[in-house]
C-alpha cells in the first residue's frame, strides 16, 4: 500500500500508534471550523508496540476496538502515521511539469536520495510550491516508507475492522498540526521539540517546510527507567514519581528526586541545544525565533526554562487544540499527548 497524501472526508479519525500508548481522535469539519467529536488515550502493556511495530496485535486491537465502541466512533476509514525513523523524507527541486510527467519522473529522481532498496519502500511525494531560488522549479517533498513497517501497521488496523485509507508519517503530522494551529508563525524560523516515550525529535521549520530534523534516542521511558534504577522502585512507581505523584514520600526523597530529575532532563536539553547549534552553524548562524515543545514529558519540572537558559531562545508548550473547537472537555494534562493524533485527523479532514 502506498503512502497517500489525499483529500479526505469531512469527518476523520486519527489513530496514533505509540510505543507507550494508543491515541485516537475523531475530528469533524463544518465550513472552516474543526471540531473534536471524541478522543481517547489508552496505555499499552510494555512491549506491545515497539519502534512503530505492533508486536501484540490481539491485545492492542482489543484496546482500540473497545475505545471506538465506548466513544461511539463508527467511522471505519482512519488515518495512521508510521514513525519517522522508518521513513526517508527529502525536499528536492525539480523543473515544473505537468502532473502526469511528474508522476513518471519522480521515481527516477527519488533514487538519487533514497538509501533503502527501492523494492523495499513505498514512495510518495507532494508538491510544496515554487522554489524560493528558481521560479522555473517546484519544491517537492519525497517520502519513502519501509513496506514491512507499513504492512505491520495496516494489517493491525485491518484486524480492528478499520480501513487505513491514508498513511501519513508521524513527524509530518506533527508539523501539519503546528502549522494549522500557529499560522502566525508560518514565515518565522521556529523549532518544534517532541519529547516522546522512546525518543526526542527536533524539527526546524519555516514557511511550512521542514529544513532540518534530528532524532535524539532519549525519551520519557528512559527517564522512568533511570528513576526506577536510582531509587530502587518498580516501573509503575517510578512513572508516578516522575509526573509528581509522590504519595507519602518524605521531604528527603523529594529533594533527592528533584536533583536527580534535573540531571536527567539537563542531558536532554543539552542534546536539544547541540542540535539547534548544529543547525545554526550550517545555516548562516540563523537560530529559530522560538522553540515549541510537545510530547508526554515536555512539561516535566523546569524543562522550558532550562532550554531557554541554554540556547537563549523563548520556549513554550504547543496547544494542539488551539484552533479546534470541542464537543467535549479536554484537560490540559492530555493536550501534550495528542499532537500527532491531531495532525493525522487534520490530514483526513482536509
Amino acid at each position: 500500500m502506498a503512502l497517500k497524501f489525499s483529500v479526505g472526508s469531512k469527518k476523520s479519525v486519527g489513530v496514533d500508534i505509540g510505543s507507550h500508548s494508543l491515541k485516537i481522535l475523531e475530528l469533524s469539519k463544518s465550513g472552516r471550523k474543526y471540531y473534536i467529536d471524541a478522543l481517547d488515550i489508552m496505555d499499552l502493556r510494555s512491549g506491545a508496540v515497539s519502534g512503530g511495530i505492533v508486536n501484540d496485535a490481539a491485545s492492542t486491537a482489543s484496546y482500540l476496538k473497545s475505545s471506538l465502541a465506548k466513544h461511539g466512533i463508527s467511522e471505519k476509514k482512519v488515518v495512521i502515521g508510521i514513525p519517522c525513523k522508518h521513513v526517508i523524507i527529502k525536499t528536492i527541486e525539480m523543473p515544473k511539469m505537468k502532473a502526469n510527467e511528474l508522476e513518471s519522473s519522480i521515481y527516477y529522481e527519488a533514487q538519487r536520495y533514497i538509501t533503502y532498496d527501492m523494492n523495499e519502500v513505498s514512495l510518495d511525494y507532494i508538491v510544496l510550491g515554487d522554489s524560493p531560488t528558481d521560479s522555473a522549479n517546484n519544491l517537492i517533498m519525497i517520502v519513502a516508507g519501509k513496506k514491512d513497517i507499513i504492512k505491520n501497521q495496516t494489517d493491525f488496523i485491518h484486524q480492528c475492522g478499520l480501513n487505513p485509507y491514508i498513511i501519513d508519517v508521524d513527524c509530518i503530522a506533527l508539523e501539519n498540526m503546528f502549522n494549522f494551529n500557529y499560522p502566525e508563525e508560518f514565515d518565522e524560523l521556529i523549532a518544534i521539540v517532541k519529547i516522546g516515550a522512546s525518543e526526542t525529535n527536533v524539527h526546524v521549520l519555516q514557511k511550512g517546510v521542514n529544513l532540518f530534523r534530528r532524532d535524539i534516542p532519549i525519551g520519557g521511558t528512559n527517564i522512568t527507567e533511570e528513576i526506577a534504577k536510582k531509587f530502587q522502585i518498580d516501573i509503575n512507581e517510578a512513572e508516578n514519581v516522575k509526573i509528581g505523584n509522590m504519595g507519602n514520600r518524605g521531604e528527603d526523597f523529594k529533594a533527592d528526586f528533584a536533583i536527580y530529575l534535573d540531571m536527567i532532563l539537563s542531558r536532554i536539553t543539552s542534546e536539544i541545544q547541540r542540535t539547534i547549534d548544529y543547525f545554526a552553524a550550517n545555516n548562516d548562524k540563523l537560530y529559530p525565533k522560538k522553540v515549541y515543545l510537545t510530547g508526554g514529558s515536555s512539561k516535566l519540572n523546569n524543562i522550558l526554562q532550562d532550554i531557554e537558559n541554554k540556547i537563549n531562545i523563548p520556549a513554550a508548550n504547543i496547544n494542539p487544540f488551539r484552533n479546534i473547537l470541542f464537543k467535549q472537555n479536554v484537560s490540559d494534562a492530555q493536550s501534550d499527548l495528542f499532537g500527532v493524533a491531531v495532525g493525522l485527523a487534520l490530514r483526513g479532514a482536509e
